[in-house]
């Protein structure tokens, strides 16, 4: 084997040993410690760009439906972030959030939507460098309670960078656009 041969070779090695855990389904992903991903789900962020805040959302969601268990919203540089449920009880006022050994209980208010009438439960304000979402941010996982059951939510690789730039967004200086 000449010298050529065994850089590529070993380039080659390298480049999939980069590439397959990002190409792994999110069942084969299992954070070091935590809950085990569910199939199907990921973090996914959207940022509205034509807003002059540009505000954010980050949600649990399955690709290609409707099915969020929760969201969370902020605006870019605001600190502040909110979480959202759709279709919880109409009853909902409170929910615990969990991530490692941080525990954030929330109050909030659920009304009716306009569109759907499903039940919305919208959160106090959690302030973007809470303990919570700063070990949300680092185990890349989630536990909801309070809404009748608990739920686990945790990121695929490609969610847990969704995870870290909203957050990101949400805490950084602000810049007005031109």
């Amino acid at each position: 084997m000449t010298m050529f041969s065994a850089i590529v070779r070993t380039a080659a090695v390298a480049a999939v040993a980069l590439v397959a855990p990002l190409s792994m389904p999110a069942s084969a992903v299992t954070p070091v410690s935590g809950p085990t991903p569910e199939e199907g789900y990921d973090w996914a962020l959207r940022i509205d760009d034509e807003e002059r805040t540009r505000p954010a959302i980050l949600a649990y969601e399955m690709a290609n439906t409707d099915d969020q268990p929760i969201s969370f919203s902020c605006e870019e540089g605001g600190a502040r972030i909110f979480a959202g449920i759709t279709g919880g009880p109409v009853t909902l006022r409170e929910i615990t959030l969990a991530s490692g050994d941080q525990t954030l209980r929330l109050t909030g208010s659920t009304e009716a939507t306009e569109l759907d009438d499903m039940p919305y439960f919208s959160s106090q304000e959690i302030p973007g460098d809470a303990p919570l979402i700063k070990a949300f941010a680092t185990n890349g996982w989630l536990r909801l309670s309070g809404t009748g059951d608990t739920r686990d939510m945790v990121a695929t690789p490609v969610g847990a960078r969704a995870i870290a730039s909203f957050i990101e967004h949400c805490n950084r200086p602000y810049s007005p656009p031109a």
